[in-house]
């Protein structure tokens, strides 16, 4: 913290611990504006969120019909990519394609759901096994790098797994599981630099050792400008429009799976 005094939230527990938080005039920190302000005013999971979201659904089967699929979920074997199938599926009546991106690095409990869910629900399941020769090498430099952020490697080739395979298949909707109710109030800063391109091929040119040939990469212009106005490509996060209990998901997921057998 350097030479700052030390100062608590008057709202929340959050405090000068993080380096970065900021204080308004009455003594409440950005975390607590940012929910107020910017989630709380946009977070329906209630009936309006509901209505919103059989809309955007009705949308997607339009746009849909005749494709095998009409929307994309990366699937990585949670509760919360595997509550999002049961709903896009079983309450909205989609045909999603499941994605999971393989970076060599999955848990056997993940695997085991990924393949529990698929079978229990019907779903159709497409791989992408990330080289782990070049995913390895790449971690290694940004260990030797002493960056922060050690996440990026495996997080930048899931998101890049996901919207490249969806572009490159024409499918224009991709439903994510991220939410509010399980995920916090404010992004990690470390999500600030999940598709910077620039900081993985430098970090991978002055560490690295081998070639990354086939390693997903999107960067900021191809996600937010290519895919978006020149594809048309949407982001849907239906976790944020219907009541989302963990505890509640993972009892019905766990029931619909010992019925399935």
């Amino acid at each position: 913290m350097g030479d700052r005094q030390y100062q608590v939230c008057t709202n929340c527990v959050m405090d000068t611990t993080d380096p970065e938080i900021k204080f308004d005039e009455n003594g409440r920190c950005d975390f607590c504006d940012n929910y107020y302000n910017t989630i709380l005013p946009s977070w329906h999971p209630d009936e309006k969120g509901e209505k919103e979201l059989k809309a955007i659904a009705e949308k997607i089967k339009v746009e849909g019909k005749g494709k095998k699929h009409d929307c994309i979920i990366g699937f990585s074997g949670g509760v919360d990519s595997s509550y999002l199938a049961y709903i896009a599926k079983v309450k909205l009546g989609l045909r999603p394609l499941m994605l999971s991106v393989d970076t060599g690095w999955s848990i056997d409990v993940a695997n085991e759901n990924i393949d529990k869910l698929i079978k229990s629900l019907n779903l159709d399941l497409e791989t992408i096994v990330v080289d782990w020769k070049e995913m390895k090498d790449l971690q290694a430099a940004f260990f030797k790098s002493q960056v922060p952020y050690q996440d990026t490697p495996q997080d930048h080739a899931i998101f890049a797994g996901l919207y490249n395979y969806a572009a490159k298949h024409g499918i224009k909707y991709i439903l994510t599981g991220g939410n509010y109710s399980t995920e916090g109030v404010k992004p990690p800063q470390e999500w600030t630099y999940l598709n910077d391109i620039r900081m993985i091929r430098d970090i991978h040119k002055e560490f690295g050792k081998q070639p990354l040939r086939t390693f997903p990469l999107c960067g900021m212009f191809k996600y937010r400008i290519y895919y978006r106005y020149f594809k048309g490509m949407r982001v849907i996060r239906p976790l944020n429009m219907v009541p989302y209990h963990k505890e509640e998901a993972i009892a019905l997921l766990e029931r619909i799976w010992l019925e399935s057998l």
